[in-house]
């Protein structure tokens, strides 16, 4: 069997009930291969924060259309890298992003905390009224106080240029209907620039000006849950391995990135000096600023890369359970807030629609209770009804969408009792949690293939630390199970099968090199004359000691005592027992579940203490021998893995009772021998034995590599005896 045959890195989702749409979302055609440049953010908004602080008076009349908040939060540079990292991670059946954590999402909370939008109110909808030029230029000859030229129409569009020409500095002793145009004329440009844009990259809709014609009525609508549907349609859209464009409230969405994943963030300088409220005269001061706005400061970049789509990906991939905020926003910053940021507040949680005219977008704010503080438990089936994406504008004219969706828009206005809530989180969730495994079954963990690296540019390890440590879950139970059904299984069948996992895992992470490496066992490599069949005893064995004590010696085996230092040595002789090199993977190889088969398991309260068979326990079987120190090992890596602590316990049903037996270590020191001279890199792959700080998340490749390593072969030698039927096993 060709080695790594049956066993291959598997991307996921195991369990295809939820993520029906994976064959055309555009990470499929990533991990087969297929080089995406990142996506091109379009925005057209830059003139309109050229214009610099705008007059108290406009500010005011932003502050009672809603708008207020998106302003002073200012303009923010757009990462094209980081929101295409994000789309890849953005699922259309669920309306979240798929992390290695859990499900996370944008919510109305965020928002409303980060923009200030206000998001409890009626919906953008009713009738968009297919007019000609004359009527669009008496409209905007009434709301904005001048009739655009002919040519700035493309229907009912307006073109972005024809508003920036025309309204640049509110001129001195402007009248109240002047301030009102260019209040207009800003809002639009927030609207057709960012926050409602379209692929246009130049155009806003006009149908959105006759909602502004009441300051006071527009600040009544939900604004906050208009952009959020946008933005779930840009999304959903940008999934499709054909798109190389998105548009929509996309500094939203990178905000909300920076606030919950610390490790892509850049690194704020100190704010900007705050300048007093502006005084309107005959008004109240201003009020603050909204949470978003303390991301409008310089940055420094010494700890973090960006613009680097590879980099994204692979950070997101090897992301773990502490380095996802769910909670960015304490008690203390929401208080903080002004009361526009926190004004809807009550339905932040609510499971409904989210409507802007043609676009209907299901927020499920159910998947992600833990950005609220609560429990998440397995959520419900949701049907966020992709097909509803076919429904736009086009050739709909003088179309009632309030009418068309007329089934969303009751579901909306029933919002405050569509709220849903959880008891508070207790502790953090680990992955032994039923929802983790639930979770990891269901969603995709990885992006990036390890197996096809680019050769320039940055490597990529997060698809190669999730193949070693899925091989060391599996290598695990694999031998945990083999022990305990004892001579029920072909030990040497389960040893060529440990050897194709760690033969597959060591390819994937392009450290094939180590296949014709050995590490030091601390005694000579087996050569044809230590393989050789034994010589045949001759005369009465003696009572006392003799073959009789060894076989009762050999019931027995130490614990796994990692030592301070191992060497490295290349091996004489090469394995020729394979019908195939171990270093030759097929390409298309069957996948195998990572995942826990079994509901039942349970902690083994020391790591040291090894459940023996009773029947094995009196045998001189090498290959048991060999699957007890391989499963030492497997303890100890999963167990020095950040994140991957609770694998180590996953079906491991034997009880520790009073057949348990704990083994000492030898006298030598070491793992039974296993590791024997010195290596100055022992550091970096066992620090925790070391006497150094265990390595963050990302170091922990390394013992893995060599762990891998160490195991393929052991097993050859363990296989090699076993093939001569000698007792000889390596200790």
């Amino acid at each position: 069997m060709d080695a790594g045959q049956g066993h291959t890195l598997h991307p996921g989702p195991i369990d295809d009930s939820i993520l029906t749409l994976q064959n055309h979302h555009r990470s499929t055609e990533i991990w087969d291969g297929l080089d995406f440049e990142p996506l091109t953010c379009r925005r057209c908004d830059g003139h309109f924060w050229r214009l610099g602080s705008l007059d108290p008076r406009v500010q005011q009349m932003l502050l009672k259309a809603g708008f207020y908040g998106v302003y002073k939060a200012g303009r923010i540079r757009l990462d094209h890298a980081l929101i295409t990292a994000l789309v890849e991670r953005w699922r259309p059946e669920t309306h979240t992003f798929h992390l290695p954590v859990g499900e996370a999402t944008v919510t109305l909370q965020d928002i409303a905390v980060l923009w200030g939008l206000p998001v409890d109110g009626d919906p953008i909808t009713g009738v968009d009224t297919n007019r000609s030029m004359d009527e669009w230029q008496d409209i905007c000859n009434e709301l904005l106080g001048f009739r655009p030229p002919p040519e700035d129409f493309d229907r009912g569009r307006l073109k972005i240029r024809c508003l920036q020409e025309r309204f640049k500095t509110l001129p001195d002793g402007a009248s109240e209907d002047t301030v009102k145009f260019y209040a207009r004329a800003y809002i639009l440009q927030l609207l057709g620039g960012q926050l409602l844009s379209d692929m246009s990259n130049n155009k806003v809709k006009l149908m959105y000006l006759p909602l502004l014609r009441d300051f006071e009525a527009s600040g009544r609508l939900s604004w906050g849950s208009a952009v959020l549907s946008c933005l779930y349609r840009a999304l959903c859209r940008a999934t499709k391995p054909e798109t190389s464009d998105i548009c929509g409230p996309l500094v939203l969405l990178q905000i909300w990135a920076w606030e919950r994943v610390p490790f892509i963030r850049p690194g704020r300088l100190s704010p900007r000096q705050q300048s007093p409220p502006d005084i309107v005269a005959g008004e109240h001061h201003l009020p603050a600023a909204p949470y978003g706005s303390r991301w409008n400061v310089g940055f420094k970049l010494e700890s973090v890369g960006t613009h680097v789509l590879v980099l994204y990906r692979d950070q997101i991939d090897n992301m773990k359970d502490d380095q996802f905020i769910w909670e960015p926003y304490p008690v203390d910053v929401l208080a903080s807030l002004p009361e526009y940021c926190l004004s809807g507040q009550r339905i932040w949680q609510t499971v409904s629609p989210l409507i802007c005219f043609d676009v209907v977008e299901f927020y499920h704010p159910d998947r992600v209770l833990r950005q609220f503080g609560q429990q998440q438990n397995i959520p419900a089936i949701c049907d966020t009804i992709p097909d509803i994406h076919l429904t736009d504008r086009r050739g709909r004219q003088n179309y009632d969408w309030a009418h068309h969706h007329r089934q969303f828009v009751d579901m909306w206005t029933d919002r405050h009792a569509r709220i849903i809530s959880a008891r508070p989180i207790e502790c953090p969730m680990d992955q032994s949690d039923p929802y983790m495994l639930w979770y990891r079954r269901i969603t995709r963990l990885l992006i990036g293939n390890p197996v096809t690296r680019p050769n320039t540019g940055y490597q990529g390890v997060g698809g190669a630390v999730e193949a070693m440590a899925q091989s060391l879950q599996k290598i695990y139970h694999r031998a945990t199970d083999a022990m305990h059904e004892s001579y029920d299984v072909s030990g040497e069948d389960v040893l060529r099968e440990i050897q194709d996992i760690c033969a597959y895992s060591l390819r994937a992470a392009h450290e094939e090199h180590r296949l014709t490496v050995r590490l030091d066992l601390g005694s000579p490599h087996p050569t044809a004359s230590q393989c050789a069949p034994p010589k045949v005893q001759r005369g009465r064995p003696r009572k006392r000691g003799g073959y009789a004590a060894e076989g009762r010696k050999r019931g027995s085996y130490a614990p796994l005592t990692l030592p301070t230092s191992f060497g490295m040595s290349h091996s004489p002789m090469q394995s020729n027992m394979f019908s195939a090199n171990a270093g030759e993977l097929p390409h298309t190889p069957q996948t195998w579940d990572s995942s826990m088969t079994a509901p039942e398991f349970q902690d083994t309260s020391d790591p040291n203490t090894m459940q023996l068979d009773p029947e094995t326990t009196e045998t001189t079987n090498p290959i048991f021998q060999a699957l007890a120190k391989i499963r030492d090992i497997c303890a100890f890596t999963l167990g020095t893995s950040s994140g991957d602590q609770a694998a180590v316990s996953m079906q491991d049903t034997n009880p520790v009772g009073s057949k348990t037996k704990r083994c000492r270590p030898r006298r030598r020191g070491g793992m039974s021998g296993y590791f024997v001279g010195a290596s100055p890199g022992v550091n970096s792959y066992f620090p925790c034995i070391s006497g150094q700080p265990s390595p963050a998340p990302s170091a922990s490749f390394g013992p893995n590599v060599s762990t891998l390593n160490l195991w393929l072969h052991h097993s050859r030698g363990t296989l090699c005896c076993q093939n001569y039927m000698t007792t000889y096993s390596w200790r």
